[in-house]
């Protein structure tokens, strides 16, 4: 038996300001955003996310394994740890940039 739960949704337009779980930016009302509920080992929760962001994370969970509580949050991690800096310049600029993920540029 699983501790976790959820269903997701697609909205066309924020009616007010969120900010996005994974970058940590804001979500301005009109922009779109992926809507998440759950219940997580008996907590309930809910999130909202670009859905650039959206992608990315599952893409990058899906590539990697990391479901559950191993799920990437692209805000709370370490590149150091995760590696994924590189990756999401090269697959997912547009998210890289939210972070403030830049290129390292040979000395």
């Amino acid at each position: 038996m699983t501790n976790f739960s959820a269903s997701s949704r697609d909205i066309k337009a924020v009616r007010k300001t969120h900010f996005c779980d994974q970058c940590g930016k804001k979500i301005e009302p009109g922009d779109p955003a992926r809507y998440a509920f759950g219940v997580w080992e008996g907590a309930a929760y809910s999130v909202y996310t670009h859905p650039e962001c959206s992608k990315a994370a599952h893409e990058y969970a899906n590539l990697n394994d990391l479901w559950e509580d191993e799920y990437p949050w692209f805000q709370h991690m370490d590149d150091s740890e995760f590696g994924h800096h590189a990756w999401l310049l090269e697959n997912h600029p547009v998210v890289a940039a939210r972070l403030g993920v830049k290129c390292e540029v040979p000395a």
